[in-house]
């Protein structure tokens, strides 16, 4: 709700200096909104954000929809209540709201939050839709938003900020080799992705059912649901250091041309009925490439390591 208010507070002022003739592009609206913040942090009022004009800019973006920034913003610390509360108050002041006025821009975010959740937008499955991968290498002419990835052959990782890697099926630090899957950490949510061939036989679809079978003869809870990325299941499996504690364990997939992506989250992405933005857009930006691939007698395939493209350890770390 803090943030939606200091949202409407900064969008209408920014559409006040513009004027209500103007006719301007999304770009330099965002361009025009970044100055309204930078304005904002070095004015009165704003003393109690500790952060950077550019962590308040980083932050804001996160809030009219950029997920880098959102991401970048959240590794940096900036994502709190504190700055949320402060950044609105400085609007408040640079506005010059009474209590009255405060009130009712309190009232017109909780609606505008309430419409949000009623709309489903936040749940609704969005996977391979024409707007949002998983992608298959054909499609890169089609894709929507450009991002830097990883190469590994079968599959090429996208970038997020925060993100750590890891191999899966051969030894770190391994200087060349083939993996199996590939997990990602992304601040405190830990994906494994595995890319197979697709028959008959091996198809999200299809594979589902098995899979539940599997994790009930383990001793699991499992059920089968819909979320973002459409239909998934949710389970807690015996696991921890004692290996009797219920871990919570969540499995997505997509089916695409020829092959199958599956995805396993475990950590605060397998609690959380609303997917952190940074796995679910790990996921979604994936890029499967079949072309030149090694098929495991399961109908995994293989991907190169390290990556093809060189690796920059500093900026995507690796972890054990």
């Amino acid at each position: 709700m803090i943030s939606a208010a200091y949202v409407l507070l900064v969008y209408e002022e920014s559409a006040a200096r513009l004027g209500p003739e103007d006719r301007i592009e999304e770009g330099e609206r965002l361009r025009l909104v970044d100055r309204v913040v930078r304005d904002l942090v070095v004015g009165p009022g704003a003393e109690r954000f500790t952060g950077s004009a550019d962590d308040a800019v980083l932050w804001t973006r996160g809030c009219f929809g950029d997920f880098e920034a959102a991401a970048e913003a959240d590794v940096r610390g900036v994502d709190t209540l504190h700055h949320a509360t402060a950044l609105l108050d400085a609007m408040r002041h640079r506005a010059r709201l009474s209590e009255t006025e405060l009130d009712a821009l309190l009232e017109r975010a909780v609606s505008l939050v309430e419409e949000g959740l009623g709309s489903e937008d936040l749940t609704r499955p969005q996977v391979r839709d024409g707007q949002v991968g998983p992608w298959d290498v054909s499609e890169l002419a089609r894709e929507t938003v450009r991002a830097d990835r990883i190469d590994l052959g079968a599959l090429r990782i996208p970038v997020v900020p925060g993100m750590r890697i890891r191999p899966e099926g051969i030894d770190l630090p391994a200087e060349d080799g083939q993996a199996c899957a590939v997990t990602l950490s992304l601040l405190g949510t830990f994906l494994q992705l595995q890319v197979f061939g697709t028959s008959e036989d091996i198809r999200w679809d299809r594979i589902r059912g098995e899979l539940m079978t599997k994790l009930a003869a383990r001793g699991g809870d499992a059920r089968e649901t819909v979320g973002q990325l459409g239909p998934e299941i949710r389970c807690t499996v015996p696991g921890g250091p004692s290996g009797e504690e219920p871990v919570a364990v969540r499995f997505v997939g997509c089916d695409g041309p020829g092959w199958m992506l599956r995805g396993v989250l475990t950590g605060v992405g397998a609690h959380a009925d609303v997917l952190p933005e940074q796995a679910r857009q790990a996921f979604l930006r994936t890029v499967v490439d079949t072309r030149h691939t090694t098929a495991l007698p399961e109908g995994g395939l293989l991907l190169s390591w390290p990556p093809s493209s060189g690796w920059d350890e500093t900026r995507t770390p690796l972890f054990d």
